[in-house]
């Protein structure tokens, strides 16, 4: 992964460098997926790490939309048939050797879909900037949903099919219990992000966080925001149970049988190991665990983009 990270030229200072090493996304897939192929496991642990540097480049700086735009049209163009992989930046260029690799022998459905995926989650920095720019911020509602897309662990569930040797058809994609599946564990993975983001969210002023916008909207103290969003997280693992107890109900109903059946359920509880690796990956990572000055550590007071 430092190999790659260094060959790509994503690590142009120390404070970078030092950024990916408190993130640790190497432990985070090992955890994920600790049974991956050591190759595969890499790649996935490229990927996260690049996903994880594109974000910091939107979160922590000042939000500018046009910003957002050029680097999300920039990005989105790896996704052409035409595209050359030379020249166009680090974050671009490095998007693509990923997307090559990633999307190897996978069919075309799953290629579809983990390219909306990545397309909803690059839209919704975008969004934020405009939304922080005019003091416009979501209700809760509203943002549990953005939020399902701004975590991105959407396209983090498909490129893990990689790990397990699936690629499950859009017959099952399309059931409602799979569906609710995924955004059950979606959504907790992104709500107990905000818990643990909580203080480097203020410390740097981003409001899209479900704590702080309870705070802002409905007047909530620290420990009431923070217990509503405890209660979010106890239902989305209700909803996550009931829906594991759906599937397969639905898989038969549905005439989805042998091994894409075996491969659903697997999945399934390759879901349910995430969200729990995901509790454990944020209580080992200095990138949450840390006060926010060092965790922030050389992030904060960046220039705006024209400087």
């Amino acid at each position: 992964m430092w190999a790659w990270l260094e060959t790509c030229g994503l690590l142009p200072t120390e404070a970078a460098r030092l950024r990916v090493e408190r993130t640790r996304p190497a432990l985070m897939y090992a955890q994920w997926c600790p049974t991956a192929d050591p190759d595969v496991l890499a790649l996935l642990t490229q990927y996260l790490a690049w996903a994880f540097i594109v974000d910091d480049e939107f979160d922590i700086r000042i939000p500018d939309p046009d910003r957002c735009i050029a680097t999300v049209t920039a990005l989105d163009t790896v996704f052409d048939p035409h595209f050359r992989a030379a020249g166009n930046g680090p974050l671009v260029d490095a998007f693509a050797d990923l997307w090559r690799r990633l999307s190897l022998g996978r069919s075309e459905g799953w290629r579809k879909a983990f390219r909306s995926e990545v397309r909803a989650w690059l839209w919704t920095y975008y969004r934020e900037a405009v939304g922080h720019l005019t003091g416009h911020l979501p209700d809760m509602d509203a943002y549990r949903a953005h939020r399902r897309d701004g975590v991105a662990l959407y396209m983090f569930m498909d490129i893990s099919e990689i790990a397990s040797d699936v690629d499950l058809p859009e017959s099952v994609r399309q059931l409602a219990a799979f569906r609710d599946l995924r955004d059950a564990a979606e959504e907790h993975m992104g709500l107990y992000n905000d818990i643990c983001s909580l203080d480097s969210d203020e410390r740097v002023g981003y409001r899209y966080n479900a704590a702080l916008l309870l705070q802002d909207n409905q007047d909530f103290t620290r420990e009431q925001a923070v217990g509503a969003v405890n209660n979010m997280l106890t239902a989305c693992l209700q909803r996550f149970h009931t829906a594991m107890e759906q599937l397969p109900v639905q898989l038969e109903t549905a005439g989805i049988k042998g091994q894409t059946y075996a491969d659903t359920l697997r999945t399934a509880e390759d879901y349910a190991r995430y969200v729990r690796a995901n509790f454990d990956y944020h209580q080992q990572t200095p990138r949450y665990t840390s006060v926010p000055e060092v965790a922030l550590e050389g992030m904060l007071g960046l220039s705006t983009p024209d400087e």
